[in-house]
C-alpha cells in the first residue's frame, strides 16, 4: 500500500483507500522491492511468486514497473532480464541499482541490465520476509549518484558508476 502521510495526518480516512496505487495494479505479482524515482514515479519489482487472475493492467511476476501517481497508471512494465531484483533498489536517475547476489544497474523503462558487477558479492535474499538467516544487503549511494558503497564481509566495496 502507498499512502500520502501528510494528507493522512489531516484526513485519516485516506488510509482506508488505495487511491495512490490501486490494489488491482499489483494483483499478479508479489512486490519484492520498490523505491521512488522522483516525487511522482514509483518503481516496483515483483518476484517469481505470482498468480494469474486475468488482470491485464497488473504488474506480473518477475517484472519491473514504473507507476505514475499523478496519472494513476503504469508508465512502464517490463520483464527483468536475468534474475529477480532482490529486496533493495536504489534510485539513480531513470535507473535503479538492484542487489541480489551482486549489484546490477537496471533501466526502469526496459527492465534490462545496463551494467553489473559480479565481482562484488551481496547476500542472495529475494524478499524482505522469510529467510531471516540471510542478512539484507547494506549499501549506500552517494547523493550525486556517481559512487556506490557496498558492505562486504571484511571490507567495503566502492563502485564508480558511469
Amino acid at each position: 500500500m502507498v499512502y500520502d502521510t501528510a494528507l493522512a495526518l489531516t484526513d485519516p480516512a485516506t488510509l482506508d483507500d488505495d487511491r495512490l496505487l490501486p490494489t488491482g495494479a499489483l494483483m499478479n505479482g508479489e512486490v519484492t522491492a520498490g523505491c521512488w524515482l522522483d516525487a511522482d514515479r514509483l518503481v516496483l519489482a515483483t518476484g517469481a511468486e505470482g498468480w494469474s487472475d486475468g488482470e491485464e493492467s497488473a504488474l506480473p511476476p518477475r517484472h519491473l514497473g514504473v507507476w505514475s501517481v499523478s496519472e494513476g497508471r503504469w508508465l512502464h512494465r517490463n520483464p527483468i532480464a536475468d534474475a529477480e531484483p532482490g529486496i533493495l533498489l536504489l534510485p539513480r536517475g531513470d535507473h535503479v541499482i538492484s542487489l541480489l547476489g551482486h549489484p546490477r544497474l537496471l533501466d526502469t523503462a526496459t527492465g534490462r541490465v545496463v551494467a553489473e558487477w559480479p565481482e562484488v558479492g551481496v547476500p542472495v535474499k529475494a524478499t524482505c520476509f522469510g529467510a531471516s538467516h540471510v542478512p539484507s544487503p547494506v549499501a549506500a549511494l552517494h547523493s550525486d549518484g556517481t559512487r556506490l558503497a557496498i558492505a562486504q564481509t571484511e571490507s567495503i566495496a566502492l563502485i564508480t558508476l558511469t
